[in-house]
């Protein structure tokens, strides 16, 4: 095995611990929201800003690896994906509810297809 095949083995585990991170953030959320109107809001308010924190430095991590990926020729990201990715890179303010993602930056209010990204990241593997 080359140094290029072991890099891109190492790549691609990380690939897939970083997708897993991000879609046990997303389930987090859920179960969190599913507790809405059982348990003390004020506790769920706290968890659920904490979780979508934890979402957005986990999608961070998941695109600064597709692009480094792309930059290394391992793998060739579409216009729309690449645009999402850029727009939850360069993001200062991360929105998730209702299941859509919106970042906000210098550009303004951006909806990113985050289920699509997922997929792609997912053809990857």
């Amino acid at each position: 095995m080359n140094k290029r095949e072991i890099k891109e083995e190492c790549y691609l585990d990380m690939l897939e611990d970083e997708i897993n991170s991000v879609e046990a953030v997303i389930n987090h959320i859920k179960k969190i929201r599913n507790k809405i109107g059982i348990f003390d809001e004020a506790v769920l308010q706290k968890d659920i800003i904490r979780a979508q924190f934890d979402l957005e430095l986990a999608l961070a991590s998941l695109c600064i690896l597709l692009r480094k990926m792309s930059e290394n020729i391992f793998i060739h990201i579409d216009v729309e994906t690449r645009k999402d990715i850029n727009s939850i890179i360069h993001s200062n303010k991360f929105e998730f509810k209702d299941n859509k993602l919106y970042v906000y930056s210098q550009k303004g209010r951006e909806l990113v297809n985050l289920n699509n990204l997922l997929v792609f990241a997912h053809s990857i593997l």
